[in-house]
């Protein structure tokens, strides 16, 4: 019996689940969900600790597990929902706007650097205001 070479579409198709796993397996993890992190999203977030960072694929997630573990926002980062620039946590103003953003895990929280420009979607939280409305 001769066997006949693997069809190109089947090569093909083959290499692309490949590659899509493989760039997959590249991504951090949430450390709050599981969920595999989108460093680019502008609802992401990260604590850096030395040469260590913990990721989060949204912004609810952070705040849950800072609450739930009892810790401070030392090394917190979010993204400024206007820029995309990481910024610290603590100094950023929340706003939660279900009809203007679409979350990872649905928590529909936006981070902003200005209070004036988190005002033009909600009523902007300080971090500790933010933290004490998760439910």
């Amino acid at each position: 019996m001769v066997r006949q070479p693997m069809s190109i579409p089947f090569l093909a198709v083959f290499l692309l689940f490949w590659a899509s796993f493989a760039a997959a397996a590249d991504k951090p993890r949430c450390v709050e969900c599981g969920m595999m992190v989108d460093e680019a999203s502008r609802f992401s977030a990260r604590i850096v600790e030395g040469a260590s960072t913990l990721h989060f694929c949204d912004i609810g997630d952070l705040l849950t597990y800072l609450k739930d573990k009892k810790r401070t926002a030392s090394g917190a980062q979010v993204k400024d929902y206007v820029t995309g620039d990481w910024i610290e946590a603590s100094s950023a103003y929340y706003v939660v706007a279900p009809k203007r953003f679409s979350t990872p895990m649905g928590w529909d929280i936006g981070a902003f650097r200005d209070q004036d420009k988190a005002l033009a979607f909600g009523t902007p939280l300080d971090f500790d205001g933010m933290k004490a409305a998760l439910k």
